[in-house]
Formats: structure tokens, sequence, C-alpha cells
């Protein structure tokens, strides 16, 4: 892993890809989530219409228990995502760092070989 790391440090074009590269997937996954959570929400009104239209009598029962294990699934993709999202930060901050350093890197050379 250190040496992952050492060559991402010494070949700064590689990082910066490696970075873009799980910035996209990042950014697909989290779109994803979305579509899902939008799919959840038309299958939880489906639902709740089929229990309305077979017994009206009932629906608020069932409607409560097809919120409540909604709410429970909400709850575990909410925590996904969170995950999902700090590490996309780590990473962001990662590659600004190390931006900063190959500007740095980049000086320097431009100061040798002006210098020679």
């Amino acid at each position: 892993m250190d040496n992952f790391f050492h060559y991402l440090s010494t070949h700064p074009l590689a990082a910066i890809i490696v970075a873009v590269i799980i910035l996209f997937m990042v950014y697909f996954v989290i779109k994803k989530l979305l579509k899902l959570a939008l799919v959840l929400g038309l299958i939880l009104i489906a639902v709740s219409g089929y229990f309305y239209y077979k017994a009206p009598d009932d629906f608020p029962k069932n409607v409560r228990s097809t919120i409540n294990k909604a709410r429970e699934q909400t709850g575990e993709m909410t925590e996904k995502s969170k995950d999902i999202v700090g590490v996309g930060m780590e990473m962001l901050k990662k590659g600004k760092d190390l931006a900063v350093g190959v500007e740095k890197v980049m000086e320097e050379k431009k100061k040798e070989i002006e210098g020679e």
C-alpha cells in the first residue's frame, strides 16, 4: 500500500487520473442511489393505492406497516450514502494536496532549468 502511495506521490499525473476515476465512481453511485430512492417512492405509492383499492377499511394499518418498512430501509441507505460522501471528500482533499505538491515540484524544476 505504501508503494502505491509512493508511486502516486512521484507520478502526479497518475494520482490525478486515480482521483478523477474515484470521483466519477462516487458520482455514479450517488446517481444510482437517487434513482433507487425515486423507484422506491413510486413503489410505495403503488402499494398504497393497491391496499386502498383492496380494503379501504384496513388501509391505515397496511400503510403504517409499509411506511415503517420503508423508513428502516431508507435509514440504512442514508447511512451508506454518508459513508460514500465521506470517502469522496477525503479523496478530494488528497487530490487538492497532491495538486499543491505537484505545483511546488514544477516551480522547483522550472527554477532549476532557468538556473542552468
